[in-house]
Parts: structure tokens; C-alpha cells; sequence
């Protein structure tokens, strides 16, 4: 099983998307992911296992400036 969160707007999409996946952890996923396009115009990918502070220590320092159609899941295994 997996959960879906999706983000368009003028805002930054980042935290939107972290917050979103903080919210459904209770649910016992092992993994999370993030895609976003990147400032730079570019497909970033970033992955990680446990929890989603896990992931989001990850991408400290790493380009997360988006805005707009991203996507992300954390899965349950």
C-alpha cells in the first residue's frame, strides 16, 4: 500500500509535500520518496527507508526549490 500527496501552486512545494507525509506516517510506511523539478529545470529524485524526518535530513542542503506538479509517495512494505 502506498499514499499519494500531490502539490500545483505558486508556492514552495517542498514543505507542503513533507507536511503532507508527516500526516499519513501513522499508517506504519517504511520508505519515503519526493520528485520535484528542480530550479535548475531538472527531474530530482530523492529516497529514503523510515521514517520521513529521515527523508527530509536527506535533502538538507539539496536543491528542493519547486512550485509546481510534484509528486511524492511513501510506501508500506
Amino acid at each position: 500500500m502506498c499514499g499519494i500527496i500531490g502539490y500545483i501552486g505558486k508556492g514552495e512545494a517542498f514543505p507542503v509535500l513533507i507536511s503532507g507525509l508527516k500526516r499519513m506516517e501513522y499508517r506504519g510506511y517504511d520508505s519515503a520518496g519526493l520528485a520535484l523539478i528542480s530550479s535548475a529545470n531538472q527531474l530530482a529524485v530523492y529516497k529514503t527507508k523510515g521514517k520521513v524526518a529521515n527523508l527530509a535530513k536527506y535533502v538538507q542542503g539539496k536543491d528542493t526549490e519547486a512550485n509546481v506538479d510534484q509528486l511524492l509517495h511513501a510506501q508500506r512494505q
